[in-house]
């Protein structure tokens, strides 16, 4: 199965201005790894990424596959809404803090279940998404090395008075391996 991320999405009408964030630290029981295809005609440094995420459960995993998060968004701004909600980025540096831009994030709830998708164990998804990945032609980058993360949350929304709120607790992570720029390029696994 995979996913196309790498295209414009239906924006939230209601974007959250307030909220609250809670982690749990739990690691998913996922396999990520990223290989990077052609270079985009966008821009010099742009790059079409395939993110695979592959259950390693014994019990099925539902993960969110909607680019369009305004697509999920109740009519009525009154309505609360629940949401599940995946990003998948890249990140480069000693610390691996430096997040490059690009990625993709991929939402989908129960009222739209072509939203969802049901990994069973051992079954895999592929998400293509554009990254910034560093010019390959500078020396000073080629002993770069990239990590693969995979964060989902459960997301609570309301709107009260016009401000819309979140509520947004961790379900899990997962990171890949560590990745060479070479690696990249080459579809290393």
């Amino acid at each position: 199965m995979v996913v196309d991320a790498t295209g414009p999405a239906h924006s939230r009408m209601r974007n959250p201005t307030a909220g609250h964030v809670g982690s749990i630290g739990r690691k998913l029981p996922v396999e990520l790894r990223v290989k990077v295809g052609a270079l985009s005609s966008d821009f010099a440094e742009n790059h079409e990424v395939e993110f695979i995420i592959v259950n390693l459960s014994k019990e099925d995993l539902t993960i969110p596959v909607s680019p369009n998060p305004g697509d999920l968004e109740p009519a009525d701004p009154k309505v609360s809404y629940r949401l599940k909600f995946m990003r998948l980025y890249l990140t480069t540096g000693d610390a691996q803090q430096a997040a490059l831009q690009g990625g993709a994030e991929l939402y989908g709830n129960d009222s739209s279940p072509d939203s969802l998708v049901s990994l069973r164990p051992g079954q895999s998804l592929d998400v293509r998404a554009r990254v910034r990945i560093p010019s390959t032609s500078a020396p000073s980058q080629s002993d770069l090395r990239f990590i693969a993360h995979l964060v989902l949350d459960d997301q609570d929304l309301q709107t009260v008075d016009g401000q819309t709120s979140e509520d947004t607790q961790e379900i899990g992570s997962a990171t890949s391996r560590i990745y060479s720029l070479q690696d990249l390029f080459n579809g290393t696994d």
